[in-house]
Parts: C-alpha cells; sequence; structure tokens
C-alpha cells in the first residue's frame, strides 16, 4: 500500500481494496493474498483527519434513527447497482463506508487467503480494515493503535470484528487506551498470529503465503464460509450499527472541536498520533465530556 507523503486512509485507497477483492474473487489461480506497507515505517494509517472535519462540518444534524434510514436506503441502492445515481445524491458521502463494509465482507469469505504483513504503524481505518484479513503478521518495529475514542469518533467497522478476535473486555480496553501497542503486545492479545525480525517480515510472509496458496481455494472458501456463517446475519447488521454509530459521532459538537482542534495541531498533514499524541492519549487535550453535552445526553 502506497498513499503518499503519510499512507493515511483515503477513499481511494478504500475504492483499490475494492477493486483487488473483486478480482481476486475473479481469479482462480490466486491463491494468497499479501497486503504491506510501502512506506518503511507505515503499514496504514486512520483516515485523514482534515476529510473527516469537511464532512462534519458540511453534515446537518440528524437522530440515529434518520441516520440509519439513510444509511439502510443507500446500501440497497448500491446492491441495486444504483452507486453511479447515488454518487450524484446527498447519500454520496456514505458510499465510502459502505464500500468498506462491502470489502470487509468479501475478504472475509474469499476463496483467497488474506494476509497482512504489518511493517510498521497500524492506526484506525487501516487496523480495522486489516481485522477482516485471515492472518496477520507482524514485524517487530510494528504498532497498533485505535485512536478513535479519543478524538470523539466510533470505529466505522472493525469493532465487533476485533471484539470477535481479542473478546469484548480486550477489545474495550485497547479503543479506551488509544496508545500505540506494541507487536508483542499484540501477539499476546491475539491480534496477530505471529511477530518476525524487521528484515524477515516479508520474505517469511510471502513463503508462508506461497505455501497456503497451494492449498484448495474451494476448500478454503468452504471454510470461511463456515467460519463467517456463525457471525454472517450480525455481521451485516452490525456494521451497519457502527457506521450509524460513526455518523452520529461525527456530527456531535464535542467531535467537531475535537477534529478541528486535531487539524491546528497537524505537523504539516501527518497523523498527530505520530507527532504529538500525548495529551490525546491522556484525555486532556479536551474536555469530551463537557457540562452541556452531558445535559443533553
Amino acid at each position: 500500500m502506497d498513499a503518499p507523503p503519510h499512507n493515511l486512509m483515503t477513499g481511494a485507497v478504500q475504492a483499490d481494496f475494492g477493486a483487488l477483492a473483486v478480482a481476486v474473487d475473479a481469479d482462480p489461480t490466486v491463491g494468497a493474498v499479501v497486503v504491506t506497507g510501502a512506506p518503511a515505517d507505515r503499514y496504514l494509517l486512520h483516515f485523514d483527519i482534515t476529510d473527516y472535519l469537511a464532512g462534519a462540518e458540511a453534515a446537518p444534524t440528524m437522530s440515529r434513527t434518520a441516520i440509519k434510514a439513510l444509511l439502510r436506503t443507500a446500501k440497497t441502492a448500491v446492491a441495486a447497482g444504483a452507486e453511479g445515481a447515488l454518487a450524484k445524491s446527498p447519500l454520496a458521502g456514505m458510499l465510502t463506508l459502505i464500500g468498506f463494509h462491502q470489502t470487509a465482507l468479501r475478504i472475509m469469505e474469499s476463496p483467497a487467503v488474506w494476509i497482512a504483513a504489518v511493517n510498521g504503524l497500524c492506526a484506525g481505518a487501516g487496523m480495522e480494515l486489516t481485522t477482516y484479513f485471515d492472518l496477520r503478521f507482524a514485524a517487530e518495529s510494528a504498532s497498533f493503535v485505535m485512536p478513535e475514542f479519543s478524538i470523539g469518533l466510533n470505529p466505522g467497522l472493525g469493532g465487533q470484528r476485533l471484539a470477535q478476535l481479542l473478546g469484548p473486555s480486550k477489545a474495550l480496553e485497547l479503543m479506551l487506551e488509544a496508545r500505540r501497542y506494541s507487536a508483542t503486545e499484540a501477539l499476546e492479545l491475539g491480534l496477530v498470529n505471529h511477530v518476525f525480525a524487521d528484515a524477515e517480515l516479508l520474505e517469511q510472509v510471502e513463503e508462508l503465503a506461497a505455501r497456503y496458496a497451494r492449498r484448495p481455494r474451494v476448500n478454503v472458501a468452504a471454510q470461511k464460509h463456515i467460519f463467517a456463517a456463525a457471525y454472517s446475519d450480525s455481521h451485516s447488521t452490525g456494521l451497519t450499527e457502527e457506521g450509524v454509530a460513526q455518523i452520529s459521532s461525527i456530527m456531535s459538537p464535542v467531535t467537531l472541536g475535537a477534529l478541528r482542534r486535531w487539524v491546528q495541531m497537524q505537523d504539516g498533514d501527518d497523523s498527530v498520533f505520530l507527532t504529538a499524541p500525548e495529551t490525546w492519549i491522556a484525555g486532556t487535550e479536551l474536555d469530551m465530556n463537557p457540562a452541556d453535552a452531558k445535559s443533553k445526553s
């Protein structure tokens, strides 16, 4: 993955993931997919907060019920092949989120083995999408962070999957901490399958991928379908609920203030979670539970 200059998640990166997942499913010669970051110290990060801020400032205030109805309508339109028309409608902003949901579900039941070779920082939406991969291997210097809570956001797709991988308690703790977890910590949690020396990561993972790719796709697909079957309905429903929670959180005045502060603190357009994360991790940069917000809740 190469999204210069900082390997932030974008709508274009999401679209590329979606196109790749479709192409892999259609190509019977592909038995495994290895995804890694092009920069030496970055796998894939969160969404560009500047984009989030623009969306938050433009979004009208709506109830969760209205948001859920609109998101379901948008998903129905996409499923019916009306994505082009949707792109020209007021619901166009939901297309990236819907694309994420489609890609996550497709990866879960893909006949190929999807493997993440996490070579550096894996954060936010980048980490959320990676939870849907079949296997996750990390370099010793890799790290993982879910910073959404610290700026008043909810995850858009990876919260429920993280809870399935780690258990709800550990998943919630990781999100509450909003700090970088080392590769060793991720291994202990069960987030990654194995940790390799930095210089050996890609070679080791490619060797494993080549071996796993020789397994019959039909058997891999059948087994992944069995694994996913227990969650298929709940995953689809849960993804919609996560989408509603994220859209609702973006509309919050508290979140809007946090996004504005974040953008002000950016060094260039790099992630504040690389340049100045301390006060966000501590929860002291802003009061995320102001008295007026409490009175309205």
